[in-house]
C-alpha cells in the first residue's frame, strides 16, 4: 500500500495559551492511498506543536511546524503498512515505512 502526500498546509497557527515556547497549529494533509486497482484519498487534520520564540521568523516557525507532521505523518503510514493476516499474523512494516 503505497501511500503519496498530495498536499499539506497549515491551518489556524497560534501562540500555545500555556507555554510561551511553543507554538501550535492543525495541518491539513491530503494523502493518497494506492491499492492494487484502487486508489482513496484521506483528509487527515494533524494537530503540532513546536518549541518556537520571538526571535525566529514565521517561515521558521512554519518550518518547524510542518517538521513534526512530518514526523507523526510517518509514524501513521508505517502503522497503516503492517498488514495483519486472517490467522493474526503481523507483518513488518515495508522500507517506505
Amino acid at each position: 500500500m503505497p501511500f503519496e502526500v498530495k498536499a499539506c498546509s497549515i491551518d489556524e497557527m497560534q501562540r500555545h495559551p500555556t507555554f510561551a515556547d511553543r507554538t501550535q497549529a492543525k495541518v491539513k494533509v491530503l494523502l493518497r492511498e494506492i491499492r492494487s486497482r484502487e486508489t482513496f484519498d484521506h483528509n487527515l487534520t494533524l494537530r503540532v506543536w513546536a518549541n518556537t520564540h520571538d526571535k525566529m521568523s514565521p517561515s521558521e516557525i512554519k518550518t518547524a511546524l510542518l517538521v513534526k507532521a512530518a514526523a507523526i505523518l510517518k509514524r501513521t503510514v508505517s502503522v497503516a503498512e503492517i498488514e495483519v493476516s486472517g490467522d493474526g499474523a503481523v507483518t513488518r512494516p515495508t522500507v517506505s515505512g
